[in-house]
């Protein structure tokens, strides 16, 4: 059932216009991107950051319903097939595993929400949240808390750059070009990770 944008609030009207800038970011780099061995700069991080991004933005949209639940569902299970194949498929650069991996996760969330029947931007689905204490509960918070944690690293590489400490083993810190592609490339992901945690939260 179609609702109207001005429905869903101002939050969720700057969240999808946010998710809607980030995915344009992150065709921009499909199309011609540096490519760096890091969990932000990878071709699969672009594609995952355009897909989760626009499947986000459908979320919290006026199309969101029950047609648009079960494209995004199919869209997040392709997902989680693809990247899981990714991370089975050796030799792969650790950043390039690490982020086949971080987006692994981010594809199965978005499934998991979606199959609670929650429904993001128009409040839950069921008209209340998940009982807490309860192991999916658990498992959603432990979900939001990982998120969170991500978005704070990413805003650090965005500001001043990845710390070595986010590297994975055997990758120097980028500089010059690669240091600015890490940069362009942290902000879909950041975005992602922000809508992921609001999203999570908003399941609770």
């Amino acid at each position: 059932m179609l609702r109207s944008v001005s429905g869903t609030g101002s939050f969720e009207t700057v969240l999808v216009v946010a998710l809607l800038a980030a995915s344009l970011v992150g065709v921009a780099r499909l199309g011609d991107g540096r490519r760096v061995d890091t969990v932000w700069t990878t071709r699969e991080s672009d594609a995952a950051h355009v897909v989760m991004n626009l499947s986000m933005a459908a979320m919290h949209g006026p199309l969101w319903g029950p047609t648009t639940r079960s494209w995004v569902l199919a869209v997040m299970a392709v997902g989680v097939l693809a990247t899981g194949l990714g991370v089975l498929r050796p030799p792969a650069g650790p950043g390039r595993r690490a982020a086949l991996v971080h987006h692994l996760l981010a594809f199965a969330t978005m499934g998991l929400v979606v199959l609670l029947g929650h429904d993001p931007a128009h409040g839950h689905g069921h008209g209340h949240g998940l009982p807490g204490g309860t192991p999916v509960a658990v498992v959603v918070a432990a979900l939001a808390v990982w998120f969170a944690f991500d978005l704070v690293v990413t805003v650090v590489v965005a500001l001043v750059g990845p710390p070595a400490r986010v590297l994975p083993a055997g990758v120097g810190a980028p500089a010059g070009r690669d240091l600015a592609a890490v940069r362009v490339a942290a902000v879909p992901h950041g975005v992602m990770d922000a809508a992921m945690v609001v999203m999570l939260l908003a399941a609770l």
